[in-house]
Order: structure tokens, then C-alpha cells, then sequence
């Protein structure tokens, strides 16, 4: 695959490639022109993409055209979960709730078990500024749930912080979806999963009281 996508890059680009395949988390594409020779930098996915984004790729080192960055652009977000992010530390004691434990009963209850993914607590002392409390997040690259170490304290109850576990792992099963054009982070399908959840009214209407009071003891830590 390598081959075929250096065959393109020196067919478009009219000359000598020195062609880098990297496992980079960052840059996915980088090319300079020096004495003569094209040094370009792509992550690996592109040496497995189809010929046609290969040549755009190739038009885009070459011209910088909208068209190809476009497609570029698109390419990497279908793949996203192609890039290797490393892992951070993974911290599932809390003060008040462990999450392993948490997640370890939905997985049997709800999951038979199948889902293999990590989580852990999030960092506290987040940017000033936040205009909403993310209580939890899904990372398709990682396969890794994080939760708001806001959430770990006797006042929350322990169906909010379960829900928003539960909540996590439902992405974990059903990725972001396009329908109609349009993506949706929540789709239908999500929206019945989660129902599965006897508690997850009662962990919304909690939220909604309680969320703001979160954000402001968020922001002052």
C-alpha cells in the first residue's frame, strides 16, 4: 500500500519523493520541496486509503486546492479512531466512587460483558472559563471513558454518576452516525439504548438543578 502511494505522489508531484510513513497524533500530513526532492510526512492511514484520496493528497502537497483539502479534512475525521492516542493515567478510585465497579456492573447488566473499554476520572482544576460542565466523555481513539472529577462527592447521587457512566458506554456502542447528511452525536438508536437506564430521568432532572452549582465549584478549584 505503501508502494502504490508513493507511485502516486512522484506521478502528480513530477519528481523525486522521499516519502515518511509516521504514527504521528498531530500532524497527519507535512511536505516540504528541497534540492529537488519532495520529503513528505503522511500518517499511515493515507497508505491505506483508497487511490483517489491518495491523489488528493498528493494534489494537495502539490497546489493546496480547497477540493483536495476538503477531501482531506473528511478522510481524517472517518478515520478518527485509526489514530493511536496514548492512554493517560487511569484513575478509577475516587474519594467516594470507584469507577471500575461502576462500569464492571452496567457491563454485566446491560453489556454481557462486551465492552473492553478503560475509564477514569478526569483531571481536576479544568480552564477557567468553561461556559458547561462535560460530566462525561467518550474517546473513540482511545476507547476511553473519562468522567468529571466534580462528580465524585457525597452530594451526587449515585445514579447521576452511574448514568453518566451508562451514558458513555452507550458511545461506545453506537459511534456518531450520519443521517440524512447530517451527523448525529445522538442518534435514534443511541436514544433507545439509553433509555435502558430504569434512572435516567431522575439522573437528568438532578443535572438540570444541579448542574450549575457543579460548574461554579468546577471553575474555583
Amino acid at each position: 500500500m505503501s508502494l502504490r502511494l508513493h507511485v502516486i505522489l512522484k506521478k502528480i508531484l513530477k519528481g523525486p519523493v522521499r516519502l515518511t510513513v509516521t504514527d504521528n497524533t498531530h500532524v497527519f500530513l507535512n511536505a516540504s520541496y528541497r534540492k529537488k526532492i519532495w520529503h513528505v510526512r503522511l500518517h499511515w492511514m493515507f497508505a491505506k486509503a483508497s487511490p483517489a484520496v491518495q491523489q488528493q493528497a498528493a494534489q494537495y502537497i502539490l497546489n493546496h486546492n480547497k477540493k483536495s483539502s476538503k477531501v482531506i479534512d473528511q478522510f481524517i475525521e472517518d478515520h478518527w479512531h485509526w489514530v493511536r492516542h496514548p492512554l493517560p493515567p487511569i484513575v478509577v478510585k475516587g474519594k467516594i466512587y470507584n469507577l471500575e465497579s461502576i462500569f464492571s456492573r452496567l457491563n454485566r447488566r446491560f453489556f454481557r460483558k462486551k465492552l473492553k473499554s478503560k475509564i477514569t476520572w478526569g483531571k481536576s482544576g479544568g480552564r477557567q472559563g468553561y461556559e458547561q460542565l462535560q460530566m462525561g466523555s467518550y474517546s473513540t481513539s482511545r476507547d476511553l471513558i473519562t468522567v468529571h472529577p466534580s462528580l465524585d462527592q457525597k452530594k451526587v447521587p449515585h445514579y447521576v454518576v452511574e448514568s453518566t457512566v451508562f451514558h458513555e458506554m452507550c458511545h461506545a456502542v453506537i459511534p456518531v452516525q450520519k443521517i440524512n447528511g447530517r451527523k448525529q452525536i445522538h442518534p435514534p438508536a443511541f436514544k433507545k439504548m439509553e433509555a435502558q437506564y430504569p434512572h435516567l430521568k431522575k439522573a437528568q432532572k438532578w443535572e438540570e438543578e444541579n448542574l450549575g452549582t457543579l460548574l461554579r465549584k468546577s471553575r474555583r478549584r
